[in-house]
């Protein structure tokens, strides 16, 4: 099983589908006979088919009938050629491809400026006469096929050059490389198309993944001889204008092929070799991408509703449309036009007129961009301003179209107190540069935000909305200030907030700011109420950073609500109950306590045992001692034990002692029993106290009867 892959550029190019669209629309538009001089595109079938449909191809304007209409193909004319046809009686269609169109306008431009204009290109390609013939001949032609009939030449010191706009760019660069040393200023002005570029480039890139690449379109088209050429580098590649001249043997034992077209070649035309492949190919064959002409991009499929640029010119020179009038276009006067091509580098638009002008890069934007693209697309309307009139070159400006109406549309805001939206783009001395529209307009840093702003580069970039707060036409200066603009809608979120606001509600808030005073909390939409310190917490705290940090979220109580004079009150410690409410039940007289010594003063100690709940030792009873100063026995930030000794809730008291809680209880006396006498034989009935004086004298008397 084989597999075709088919170049998704291959076939038409923009300026070669316009062209042919043109043509086909004059035609059926029309009833005089229609004539093109020179063949419209290098592609012999597609010229049979049109001499079918009634348009003749002519090789001069003698065999052109009086009355009839005259298309100037996509390679272009000089202006000789439009003033024989007017002569000749007939009335002019110009299908110049845009880009060629521009590459005949630079060369204008180089002539002017006093350049020796150079043109790349091969001398017999029909482009390359028509850029010739616009500077009237004064114009050297440089083939790079044969570089010694011109590297010997002898050249101005000025030297302007342009290229054919099928050129591939290896040879523009050969061309460039060996001029550089034979002048003393070169101006180049790259005209390749960028579809032959890429058109190039992708057939490099297939012949590298078949094994046979088939390269369709005319013998006599020079963008698809070097398709060939390109492609024979790299794999086997063959030329051919229809299926019938495809060798069978070019395809044995080849399992992909490779299919491109030239620029001249139609879709029909790259289908009929396709159906032939795979009806002749053995073995069955698959397709890789559709027959489609996949280089005409979104842009192309866009100007399809664009109406055909189809003048004549009358014998006051003015041109006008076959089927509408053409605008008469005034230096100064802002237009409207149709994108009808889009490069990098430039575009080309229609203003209804007989031409299509192109817009180079730097007159679309003052922002730095690096392709057009990035800011137009085929088929837009856009606003130019038209800078230059004349037969040669019309110049148009989006760019200054943009600034002169952002000047009105800044005026008008400025009468009416209007916002402008615009982006901040730079910091400068005093402010920010704002581009509005690409008008330039100053932010003084005091109108930057509601407050002042250290770092002016943080705004850099940022899209905003802005009053206008000055404004003089004459010296092209705007004032303009965001901060306006955000007070007036900080203005209606307060009134707002404040609306729905009420004393005794519970709000979530941020904490914006801490101060010695209080902090501030945001209750919504940047409108902040004030939390003093003192209501932060119900003991005593020094700064509300002691409880608090920015950027915390906490829940608060509304207490107090001024909506003229903006001020909001709140309370932290009001959510929760006082700390008294309950002390009676959870401090008995008797009671031993812990707690930190917060304040010493001359009669005493006070002592915090909860938060908001401090008692006081007095001086008398911090020891068991004398005291003469509270400091003498302890000091603030100590812990330390005490005894309540009363507890009054009402009036906020609680009384301690530590001389108390030192004492230790009193033991009480153990009863004492009575030590019974000792018997003495004779005296057991006798009482001890009444027998004392007896018991002696006894005592005394048996001693002295043992001494006798």
């Amino acid at each position: 099983m084989g597999k075709i892959i088919i170049g998704e550029k291959a076939g038409f190019c923009f300026g070669v589908e316009r062209a042919l669209r043109i043509t086909q629309e004059s035609r059926e538009q029309n009833q005089q006979p229609v004539y093109i001089l020179g063949a419209l595109i290098h592609n012999p079938r597609v010229i049979a088919d049109l001499e079918r449909q009634g348009v003749k191809t002519i090789s001069d304007l003698k065999e052109a009938e009086p009355g009839g209409i005259l298309l100037i193909r996509s390679h272009g004319a000089g202006p000789q050629v439009f003033a024989a046809a007017r002569e000749r009686g007939l009335k002019v269609i110009d299908a110049t491809c845009p880009f060629v169109r521009q590459e005949q306008n630079y060369a204008q431009e180089l002539q002017r400026d006093g350049y020796q204009v150079l043109v790349v290109g091969d001398p017999d390609h029909p482009e390359v006469k028509a850029v010739v013939d616009t500077v009237e001949g004064d114009a050297v032609v440089v083939n790079p096929a044969q570089p010694d009939q011109w590297r010997t030449k002898s050249f101005k010191p000025k030297l302007g050059l342009v290229c054919q706009t099928t050129l591939p760019q290896e040879k523009l660069a050969a061309v460039v490389e060996a001029l550089l040393p034979l002048a003393k200023e070169l101006k180049i002005f790259n005209t390749i198309c960028h579809a032959t570029r890429e058109r190039q480039t992708e057939t490099a890139k297939l012949a590298q993944e078949v094994d046979v690449l088939l390269v369709i379109g005319g013998k006599n088209s020079a963008n698809t001889r070097k398709l060939v050429e390109i492609g024979a580098a790299y794999t086997p590649t063959y030329h051919i204008e229809s299926g019938e001249e495809i060798n069978p043997q070019w395809l044995e034992g080849k399992k992909i092929i490779g299919v491109t077209a030239g620029a001249s070649t139609p879709q029909s035309q790259i289908s009929e070799v396709v159906d032939w492949l795979q009806h002749n190919y053995t073995g069955g064959i698959t397709m890789e991408n559709q027959v489609t002409n996949g280089h005409l991009t979104e842009e192309v499929d866009k100007v399809e509703n664009a109406e055909a640029t189809m003048d004549s010119e009358a014998m006051d020179s003015e041109a006008l449309l076959l089927n509408q009038e053409i605008p008469r276009l005034e230096v100064g006067e802002i237009i409207e036009a149709t994108v009808v091509a889009v490069d990098d580098g430039e575009i080309a638009v229609n203003v209804g007129g007989k031409s299509d002008y192109t817009i180079p890069l730097a007159e679309l934007t003052s922002e730095k961009v690096e392709s057009a693209r990035e800011l137009v697309r085929v088929g837009d309307r856009i606003k130019v301003m038209v800078l230059q009139v004349g037969e040669e070159k019309t110049r148009l400006s989006k760019k200054k179209a943009d600034e002169e109406l952002a000047w009105l549309q800044l005026k008008d805001a400025f009468q009416k107190h209007q916002r402008v939206s615009g982006k901040i783009i730079q910091a400068v001395k005093g402010g920010l540069q704002v581009s509005i529209n690409g008008l330039i307009a100053f932010l003084p840093a005091s109108h930057a935000d509601l407050g002042y702003v250290s770092n002016l580069s943080t705004l850099v970039g940022l899209e905003a909305e802005f009053y206008v707060i000055d404004f003089d036409a004459q010296r092209h200066r705007v004032v303009l200030s965001r901060k306006e603009v955000l007070a007036e809608e900080q203005a209606a979120v307060e009134a707002k907030v404040f609306a729905e606001l009420a004393e005794g509600q519970t709000r979530k808030g941020v904490v914006t700011r801490l101060t010695p005073f209080g902090a501030f909390v945001d209750i919504g939409g940047g409108v902040e109420g004030l939390l003093h310190v003192s209501e932060i917490a119900w003991e005593r705290i020094s700064h509300p950073s002691a409880r608090l940090k920015e950027g915390e979220e906490i829940e608060v109580l509304v207490t107090k609500v001024d909506p003229e004079a903006k001020r909001i009150s709140l309370s932290l410690k009001q959510l929760s109950p006082h700390p008294w409410s309950k002390i009676g039940e959870k401090y008995k007289v008797g009671d031993i306590v812990e707690g930190k010594v917060v304040r010493l003063t001359s009669f005493g100690a006070f002592v915090n045992l909860e938060e908001g709940v401090d008692g006081l030792i007095h001086i008398s009873q911090l020891s068991d001692r004398r005291v003469e100063k509270p400091e003498d026995v302890v000091q603030v930030g100590q812990t330390v034990r005490a005894k309540v000794l009363k507890v009054e809730p009402e009036e906020k008291r609680i009384g301690l002692s530590i001389r108390a809680a030192q004492e230790k209880p009193k033991k009480e006396e153990p009863v004492r029993e009575e030590k019974q006498a000792p018997v003495i034989p004779g005296l057991e009935d006798k009482p001890l106290s009444s027998n004392l004086g007896d018991l002696l004298a006894e005592k005394m008397g048996l001693d002295q009867n043992d001494r006798n």
